[in-house]
């Protein structure tokens, strides 16, 4: 066993299951997405150096393969019947998250000894944290202060916060805008979005930009690295540095993350939501329905959106499972 899946192994609060357990799939899916992630990144960001384009130094450190394969690694273990609810020791390196204390330790910039953690729900950082706390089974942080650290958003309470900290605003820190939120879901989705199916390089750059106008993020861009072969013939998608979606050749999604737990979740959400023409608190219904007996999943996320003509579902697999429903209060 790896240093790597030890320190999850330990860091597993509710010591419910062994690595030993994981199937054997589930780890060559890990292996593929660490290569696929790792080229991701490292290919776009040489293509950003010999075109004169480099990010300041905090923000590439914030881009490394940590935080890149720890959202993978995140995925594969819980697609393995593995739910490591602690994996946002490693989830929030790039922008990714949230650390919510109650009472703070200097070891949470470390990811250790966290209340509570994982995926932006909202992009409300103090919000998200009261809702993850209460997952816990935790109040809200009393007088809560939100600050970042190392590409990670922290929220705790003011009076005991690190002296050198530079408090930030509830909707500010990495990647909280709502939109880009709803991106990164539908990048990792498996009903309908970029992980639902196998697009070519060329039309995974047309559905991602296609993505990004719907959302109205006009200012972001899409870059394209490596080329396809017969091993990976279908695009994946990332969107790790803000204001850059990178579409990168990958195997086919469904080798990738065809998950006997997950599987008949999607096939739910797929018949019953994205099928259908639904509201917004029926597509809620369905979701948590659906993910009723799975044994933990981020809390799921409800955005009214009076502008759809009908729900829209994302699901995610990452540290656990994460859900978002969108859409109108009222259909025709």
């Amino acid at each position: 066993m790896t240093d790597e899946m030890k320190q999850l192994k330990a860091a597993d609060p509710m010591r419910r299951v062994d690595l030993d357990a994981v199937d054997q799939a589930a780890f060559a899916a890990l292996r593929e997405e660490i290569t696929m992630t790792g080229t991701q990144l490292d290919a776009a960001a040489a293509e950003r150096e010999a075109a004169g384009k480099l990010l300041p130094a905090a923000r590439r450190k914030r881009l490394g393969r940590r935080g890149a394969i720890a959202v993978t690694l995140a995925g594969v273990l819980a697609g393995g019947g593995v739910a490591y609810a602690a994996v946002q020791a490693y989830l929030g390196e790039g922008s990714e998250g949230l650390t919510c204390m109650t009472t703070w330790n200097d070891s949470a910039l470390e990811g250790m000894g966290t209340d509570a953690g994982g995926p932006w729900l909202t992009g409300d950082a103090v919000a998200d944290c009261t809702t993850m706390l209460a997952e816990a089974g935790l109040p809200p942080v009393d007088n809560p202060v939100v600050f970042e650290h190392d590409g990670q958003v922290y929220v705790t309470p003011t009076d005991q916060a690190p002296d050198w900290i530079e408090p930030i605003d509830s909707g500010s820190g990495p990647a909280v805008d709502a939109r880009v939120i709803e991106l990164r879901l539908s990048l990792g989705d498996l009903v309908d979005g970029g992980n639902a199916s196998c697009r070519t390089l060329d039309e995974g750059v047309a559905w991602a930009q296609s993505e990004l106008d719907r959302l109205g993020l006009a200012d972001w861009t899409v870059e394209t690295v490596g080329t396809a072969s017969a091993e990976q013939p279908c695009s994946g998608l990332s969107a790790e540095e803000s204001g850059t979606l990178v579409v990168a050749p990958s195997e086919e999604p469904e080798l990738l993350y065809s998950i006997p737990e997950i599987d008949p979740v999607v096939d739910t959400l797929r018949s019953e939501i994205a099928d259908q023409c639904i509201t917004v608190e029926q597509a809620r219904a369905v979701a948590d329905e659906a993910l009723a007996p799975l044994e933990h999943h981020w809390p799921t996320t409800t955005v009214v959106d009076e502008s759809a003509e009908c729900a829209r579902v994302d699901i995610q697999v990452g540290g656990s499972v994460q859900v978002a429903v969108y859409g109108p209060t009222t259909v025709d």
